[in-house]
């Protein structure tokens, strides 16, 4: 009973601080890319123009293909469906580790629920993530691939990547 109990202690938790972490993720979102020229678009085309570089040297100069797939945009859209789910993953890990260490002069001055901190590193992740998938959408669409129902499991595989992260 013990383990419930405080499984929905954190929950009620979380709950009463969702300003606080909805606060956190916008700051610290703004936060990210104030000095940035590029602004948010350089979190997404950075991912984007390595799987483009990687897709040009590796399907066109050497020739890589999928097996089994004659489609040339099939390695391309394979490489930036990977380098999604791997930025996500890499995100929350690297900065779920660091995270009580970012926010220590938070942790000395303010009062709330220390878990507060990996969920604004998981809103924060998630958000970044969502306009990446929205700008691999668009170059899928541009690619003649229009979204399909494949696309109806990418909240459970961005749940199932967030929890293997944390």
């Amino acid at each position: 009973m013990r383990p419930l109990a405080s499984a929905s202690g954190m929950i009620s938790a979380l709950w009463r601080f969702r300003h606080f972490i909805l606060t956190s993720i916008r700051a610290e979102f703004k936060g990210r890319f104030a000095r940035s020229g590029l602004g948010a678009a350089w979190h997404i085309l950075n991912p984007l123009a390595q799987a483009a570089i990687l897709s040009l040297i590796l399907s066109q100069v050497m020739g890589i293909r999928l097996q089994g797939v004659q489609d040339p945009a099939a390695y391309p859209i394979h490489l930036m469906a990977g380098t999604a789910a791997w930025g996500l993953f890499s995100e929350i890990f690297n900065r779920c580790v660091t995270v009580f260490i970012t926010y220590a002069g938070s942790l000395k001055k303010i009062s709330f629920p220390r878990l507060c901190l990996p969920m604004i590193v998981w809103g924060s992740a998630l958000l970044n993530h969502l306009l990446l998938l929205t700008a691999i959408g668009l170059v899928f669409l541009l690619l003649g691939h229009p979204p399909n129902a494949a696309w109806a499991a990418l909240p459970l595989s961005i749940l199932l990547i967030s929890m293997f992260a944390f």
